[in-house]
């Protein structure tokens, strides 16, 4: 029964598993023999039969009547992975194409905007804490201000790829840090050169003595993220709250340039050792 399943795991019909496994057994045989002992009804043993010979798992020899001979498994199943690698390699390219052409169609549909609009989503657990920043970072075009919670956060790491894209897009980014914050020399000097020198181009810090009692950003003039720190441990998220408002967004990018004129210039090179 396991062999049958994990025949079936890898793409076989239940027929043909049970053809194949019989086959295995007999060595070389003629259908109706097969059929009988994998109990596949007669009128569907050949056409499951010559489905395994397509897919690499049985030899036939055409005589009247014709005789089927299993291939061996090691041969088989290595013939039939790259078969698949291959077909699905071709589907991802295909699957690819499509994507960006719909991209491109759905780019020319008209957003009704109101300047009142206010639209607001949350995220709490860890996965959706991490989906949520990637798609933000993905959506921004011109700016960041953020006074991130401290970097011992697990999703930082996995976000740093997107930050470097949103560099790459020309996205000027500021962050602000309290003292305790020296940690995030450690996370960017697990940088390349090349990727050190993208993120000091795009990335200003700055540092103040004081801690902050809350943390939030503000994305392109009209997105704000608020981040709810868990009461008992301030390294931890307990939620995200991402709200689409320009209103807001103006108010706060206002203290936090009050803030920022507080702060001291993080020393890329000195901080890491560069």
């Amino acid at each position: 029964m396991q062999k049958k399943r994990l025949l079936q795991d890898i793409g076989l019909t239940a027929y043909e598993a049970s053809a194949y496994l019989s086959l295995l057994k007999f060595g070389v045989s003629e259908a109706n023999h097969i059929g009988r002992d994998a109990d596949v009804p007669y009128g569907k043993i050949y056409t499951v039969l010559e489905s395994l010979a397509g897919k690499g798992f049985v030899e036939v020899q055409a005589s009247r009547p014709k005789k089927f001979r299993a291939v061996d498994p090691e041969i088989a199943l290595n013939l039939f992975f790259e078969r698949r690698k291959s077909e699905f390699e071709r589907e991802v390219i295909t699957l690819k194409g499509f994507i960006e052409e719909v991209k491109q169609v759905l780019k020319t549909i008209p957003t009704q905007k109101r300047k009142d609009e206010v639209f607001w989503t949350t995220a709490v657990t860890e996965s959706e804490i991490r989906k949520f920043a990637v798609s933000t970072y993905g959506e921004i075009k011109k700016s960041v201000l953020i006074i991130p919670p401290l970097f011992g956060m697990p999703i930082v790491p996995s976000l740093l790829p997107e930050v470097l894209k949103a560099i790459d897009r020309g996205v000027k980014i500021r962050l602000l840090g309290s003292h305790r914050f020296t940690s995030l020399s450690s996370l960017i000097s697990l940088l390349g050169d090349e990727d050190f020198d993208k993120f000091k181009k795009g990335m200003k810090i700055r540092l103040v003595q004081k801690s902050f009692n809350s943390c939030f950003g503000t994305f392109d003039d009209s997105v704000v993220v608020l981040f709810q720190l868990h009461p008992q441990d301030n390294d931890r998220i307990l939620s995200v709250v991402k709200i689409r408002d320009a209103g807001l967004a103006k108010n706060l990018s206002k203290e936090f340039d009050l803030l920022w004129n507080e702060g001291e210039e993080f020393d890329f090179e000195k901080v890491t050792g560069r």
